[in-house]
């Protein structure tokens, strides 16, 4: 009877401490699910605009969407960086400027497209004169020679001299030449002078301006 007695109380003991385990077992994996789907603010967290969670001070509307800490879109709905995207390239572009494709005129097996250039009249007696300084050569066709630059209006009709002029007198030829180091090298000054019509009309549009 002795015997019995100390195995119904190892028995009673065993099933008490089983049950134990069974109720922090549960609290554990309570906590775990609660921690994973109801994190608490830390400044990225998954918190969505509009939902509850929103420290202090801050408005729904101000709360960007986040994912994995980092930011994923702007309050317009676009990514970062997307934003005025091009606007950095095209800084410098004045409001007349334009591309154009003319020629043919004479470039080198040393110029390719994308170097910037120089566009250069020279007269039958040697003497050179700069059309156009430090163009960006955006596209060359070496089957037609012609060439796509960026010219403001006063720098078109300047060019559409020289052409006129290289076309007319004998001996004019137009070539480019190439900038070695466009980034150290500063654009060359303009010394090739436009017809007189042609003069009037850039200071017409000068004064217009």
């Amino acid at each position: 009877m002795k015997n019995l007695r100390i195995v119904g109380t190892r028995g009673k003991k065993r099933k008490k401490y089983l049950k134990l385990l069974g109720v922090l077992g549960v609290t554990t994996l309570a906590v775990c699910v609660l921690a994973i789907y109801a994190p608490p603010w830390n400044g990225h967290g998954g918190v969505h605009a509009g939902e509850d969670g929103v420290p202090p001070g801050i408005t729904a509307e101000e709360v960007p969407l986040y994912f994995d800490g980092e930011i994923s879109q702007d309050l317009n709905g676009e990514k970062p960086g997307s934003k005025d995207a091009g606007r950095e390239e095209n800084e410098g572009i004045s409001e007349d400027e334009r591309e154009i494709s003319f020629g043919p005129i004479g470039i080198g097996p040393n110029i390719k497209t994308g170097d910037y250039i120089d566009i250069r009249l020279m007269c039958a007696d040697g003497t050179d004169y700069i059309v156009a300084s430090k163009k960006k050569l955006i596209d060359y066709n070496a089957s037609t020679g012609m060439s796509v630059i960026r010219v403001r209006e006063s720098e078109l009709l300047t060019l559409n001299s020289a052409m006129t002029d290289r076309n007319s007198i004998n001996g004019v030829t137009l070539y480019a030449v190439r900038y070695i180091d466009p980034l150290l090298q500063s654009a060359a000054d303009i010394s090739y002078q436009p017809n007189e019509a042609v003069s009037d009309q850039i200071r017409e549009r000068e004064n217009d301006d």
